[in-house]
């Protein structure tokens, strides 16, 4: 699930609320920090709003017009008692849902030529498996060892004088393709609360700190190390097993939940879609195909629709646009539908020495296991001039089936959560991109979120 880093500091700045009667919230306290999360999400009036689309649609004179586009578009707005608001990432999302407007503006389709050619030469050419020394009977290879060294220093003067800060961070999961996991150093050593967690489904560590005697600067830092495997799956379709209808595996990952809700709308779509196909494999890619040609990509209000509990793959559905996250769990939703097990995995993506938050989709096989599919990746291709036309096939035919391994997997599937919970109403739980932040006092504005998250020194370094 895609967080832009422009708002990663307001993000966690209301990770931690105030804590006047300890971490026991009330219900005023959880609709309060509900409203927050909202009015984050939908943050711009709707005079700015109308500016920014006569800017780009100087045709739009008159109220009426601006508000018949704005309702045409599916443009992202919210009507409260204050007027209104649009979604803070809309006018990027104009970009992304009309090409007239790209047409308009040919720098912003060609700034991704590079990343997809040079893609291409890495990951999809004629010997990239041969170089890889790919064995015939795995479907992992090439690995990867990456070392990521995450830290925070900032001004003991601007932390409350007492009190405990509890954070939960990600780290890597141990899977088919991600191990030899290492945890490289913790300081300071005794922050760490229990052992770090990197088996089950979601990985994490928890730090946790005394503010009245820590030391000046405030300091902590964890690196850590992993492999990443490349991923090619060469599936013998018309020779899959059945599946297991009563092992846990296929209950879990075929029943409606969380983030992959589905009702009998979805089944219709998903058999529409489908059409005479039985096959779980060519059915899985129809619904890919079908998510790349159909489904805009659009920034999402992940924490509105997390305060407002409405699953993103109704939101998806409903309005046919969605980000990396929204997508995937769109996707598990049409497989779940029908019987295949599926679910929304991810973290983060390296792009150079900087993790990029991310997620994308699995879904199962007997006998193979988990199938990646990567739809948003895939769309770049349909985003980006002056690549050939088979240049754009290879790019997204590339993500069904196949993964890079520049990926940082954190959890198996959204709607995941640690073992001993935050005791406070995160911004967004759906996920463990940003740290989840318990803070007992001191934080009523916010300061000490803020000094966290504009104080963060992150280094990435792609060893082999």
């Amino acid at each position: 699930m895609r967080i832009r880093s422009g708002v990663v500091v307001v993000v966690l700045l209301l990770s931690c609320l105030m804590f006047a009667t300890g971490l026991h919230f009330d219900e005023v306290s959880r609709f309060q920090k509900n409203e927050l999360k909202i009015r984050l999400n939908f943050s711009i009036p709707y005079e700015e709003a109308k500016n920014i689309i006569q800017a780009h649609y100087p045709t739009l004179a008159t109220d009426e017009e601006i508000i018949d586009f704005v309702k045409t578009r599916r443009i992202q707005r919210l009507e409260t008692e204050d007027g209104l608001f649009f979604f803070s990432e809309f006018e990027e999302n104009l970009f992304y849902r009309d090409p007239e407007l790209r047409l308009q503006h040919p720098e912003w389709t060609e700034k991704t030529k590079p990343v997809v050619v040079s893609f291409l030469e890495e990951y999809v050419s004629e010997t990239q498996l041969t170089n890889g020394f790919k064995p015939r009977l795995t479907p992992y290879f090439k690995p990867r060892t990456i070392v990521v060294d995450y830290a925070v220093s900032v001004p003991k003067s601007e932390l409350p004088d007492t009190g405990f800060l509890k954070l939960w961070m990600p780290l890597p999961l141990l899977s088919p393709y991600q191990n030899n996991i290492s945890i490289l150093d913790v300081q300071p050593a005794e922050a760490l609360s229990g052992y770090p967690v990197v088996d089950g489904d979601l990985a994490y560590l928890v730090l946790l700190f005394d503010l009245e005697r820590a030391p000046d600067p405030f300091e902590f830092r964890y690196a850590y190390a992993y492999t990443r495997y490349q991923q090619h799956f060469d599936v013998a379709v018309d020779r899959i097993a059945p599946y297991d209808t009563e092992s846990p595996l296929y209950k879990t990952y075929t029943k409606s939940a969380g983030g992959a809700f589905y009702d009998e709308r979805f089944r219709e779509l998903a058999l529409t879609i489908v059409g005479g196909e039985t096959n779980p494999y060519r059915q899985a890619k129809l619904f890919y195909d079908y998510i790349i040609d159909h489904i805009d990509y659009s920034f999402m209000a992940h924490s509105y629709y997390e305060a407002v509990q409405i699953p993103e793959s109704v939101v998806v559905f409903e309005n046919g646009y969605g980000d990396c996250g929204s997508q995937s769990m769109f996707f598990s939703a049409l497989c779940r539908s029908i019987g295949i097990p599926a679910r929304t995995t991810g973290g983060f993506q390296l792009f150079g020495d900087q993790l990029g938050s991310h997620f994308w989709a699995e879904f199962y096989l007997p006998e193979y296991g988990w199938i990646p599919v990567d739809t948003s990746a895939g769309q770049i291709a349909l985003l980006t001039s002056g690549i050939t036309e088979e240049q754009r096939s290879a790019f997204r035919d590339y993500f069904f089936g196949n993964l890079d391994p520049l990926r940082l997997t954190v959890q198996n599937d959204v709607d995941l959560t640690p073992a001993v919970k935050p005791e406070d109403v995160q911004f967004l739980s759906v996920v463990l991109q940003l740290p989840y932040v318990d803070c007992e006092h001191g934080n009523e504005a916010f300061e000490v979120s803020e000094l966290l998250l504009t104080s963060v020194t992150e280094r990435v370094r792609l060893i082999y």
